[in-house]
């Protein structure tokens, strides 16, 4: 389990001592690099290990995390370069340690507003739901506000489960 025997994890280059990178869906990082630094997502919140999730994501230029929603709420605090949070029909312009609230089903994404990358720490509950996608009536509302200019629909592909739910369907 990432971080579960550590106390300290040291920052190491672009990312930390010991951790992996991963894309955003798992894998091989792509313009989304993901760093599980403690803890792991959980079915059950009487599993062993820490009882939150700290990762910490790196945006390349012109890249953006996932457009979704979820019932969990989250903490993201901006770690390097500027951004565009998009959070419930609210879209602002953030940068290093700038703190986000993300409340339950709140749609969300962040976007790389730089050249150079833009990262964040994300802490959330480990006995989590998966994320929901926004239908298609939600996306073209937001699209038609200011916030399209900004937004990217289809910036990470879906989660697994919603892409074998869409294939067998």
């Amino acid at each position: 389990m990432v971080g579960m025997n550590e106390r300290i994890i040291r920052r190491v280059g672009a990312g930390w001592a010991g951790i992996t990178v991963a894309g955003y869906t798992g894998g091989t990082p792509g313009t989304v690099e993901r760093h599980t630094i403690v803890g792991e997502r959980k079915d059950d919140p009487a599993q062993p290990g820490p009882a939150l999730e700290l990762r910490y994501f790196r945006l390349a230029a012109g890249a953006a995390s996932r457009l979704e929603r979820h019932e969990h709420e989250h903490y993201v605090i901006v770690g390097e370069g500027r951004g565009h949070a998009y959070i419930d029909g609210r879209l602002a312009e953030v940068g290093p340690h700038d703190v986000i609230y993300v409340g339950a089903l709140e749609a969300h994404q962040f976007v790389n507003a730089g050249e150079e990358p833009f990262g964040f720490f994300c802490v959330v509950t480990a006995a989590r739901d998966i994320s929901q996608p926004l239908t298609s009536a939600e996306i073209a509302s937001i699209m038609a506000s200011p916030a399209g200019a900004i937004v990217k629909p289809d910036g990470q592909p879906r989660p697994r489960h919603e892409r074998e739910a869409t294939n067998a369907g």
